[in-house]
């Protein structure tokens, strides 16, 4: 099914970042202990420095993008341990006041797909995060994740990915020690509670015409939730709850019609750019013959003719209701 059977792997969602070698960083940050206030800088490993290094550039330094490249190359290629101890370092906290206080939209988008990177598949580093967004920070937070979805949406798509990685998986983590708690996950609460909003707002926050390399993520984002939807049997429920918000609206074909034209460019996109393909399957957990898969089918269920008809199957139903 679309279950990733392993925590999702830390690649490039779709975004260009520079590659980094990480060899070194990795045997230096697997051989040496964590660095404390009183260790001396000799002691610290090569991704500890550019970690602090990220963490002590301005919003608007252009030294800023580069060292989070170098750090994210790391994540991409790390482990569980690396995660939780880059997370304790400080930079799971610098990220969340980075995506609080950023003006500019794109150390917001560093902040953004920084942060999925270092949550991603880990329910220890989430167990965190659900201590970072308290009664305070989560209002703010979210209020950033929704208004700016070009920025977060990588970072939603993490959300996702690694939550449905860890439902099955729950007794086996408190077996291990692990302090998530599931039931009280504030980003698990915000997607249930906001999926349709989500979805909907993912389907038009960007047309065919303003499509590149640095949005298309939006569009993989969205196919990732109808691919979780269809795999829990409420993507057509899904479907119809858009369409009837758009006639309830006055706004017929403004989400399913743009939907669908970015469908359809993502099946042509796709279909010529084998490493592409693989680069998000690999990214996500998610078999590539899955991602083409929802394509079709949503292809469909998108039609003007079959909207139609599931609108009319829903109007009926609410009548003998």
């Amino acid at each position: 099914g679309a279950f990733p059977a392993h925590p999702p792997p830390h690649q490039p969602a779709t975004r260009s970042t520079p590659r980094v070698s990480t060899c070194l960083t990795t045997r230096r940050l697997r051989s040496e202990p964590r660095p404390t206030a009183d260790c001396p800088e000799v002691e610290k490993g090569l991704i500890t420095r550019i970690l602090v290094l990220f963490m002590k550039e301005t919003p608007d330094s252009t030294y800023r993008f580069w060292l989070a490249s170098g750090v994210e190359a790391f994540l991409r290629g790390s482990d569980y341990r690396s995660q939780v101890l880059l997370a304790k370092t400080g930079m799971l906290r610098h990220l969340v006041e980075g995506v609080l206080n950023t003006q500019c939209s794109g150390n917001l988008q560093t902040n953004f797909d920084l942060l999925g990177e270092l949550i991603k598949g880990n329910p220890q580093v989430f167990a965190m995060l659900n201590e970072v967004l308290d009664h305070r920070v989560y209002p703010r937070f979210i209020q950033v994740v929704t208004s700016n979805l070009v920025d977060s949406n990588v970072f939603i798509r993490s959300v996702l990915l690694s939550l449905e990685f860890f439902a099955p998986r729950i007794a086996h983590f408190k077996a291990l020690g692990c302090r998530y708690d599931m039931e009280t996950c504030k980003m698990r609460s915000f997607l249930q509670h906001n999926t349709l909003r989500l979805l909907r707002d993912l389907m038009t926050v960007i047309t065919v015409d303003e499509v590149n390399q640095e949005n298309v993520c939006c569009l993989n984002t969205a196919l990732s939730f109808c691919i979780f939807a269809q795999s829990h049997n409420m993507l057509g429920s899904l479907i119809t709850n858009i369409r009837m918000w758009e006639v309830n609206n006055g706004k017929l074909g403004h989400v399913t019609s743009n939907f669908l034209s970015l469908v359809n460019f993502w099946k042509e996109y796709y279909r010529y750019r084998g490493k592409d393909g693989f680069s998000l399957e690999i990214s996500s957990g998610i078999p590539y013959s899955e991602w083409k898969a929802i394509a079709n089918t949503l292809f469909h269920m998108l039609q003007p003719s079959a909207l139609l008809a599931a609108q009319q199957a829903h109007e009926s139903a609410q009548q003998e209701a």
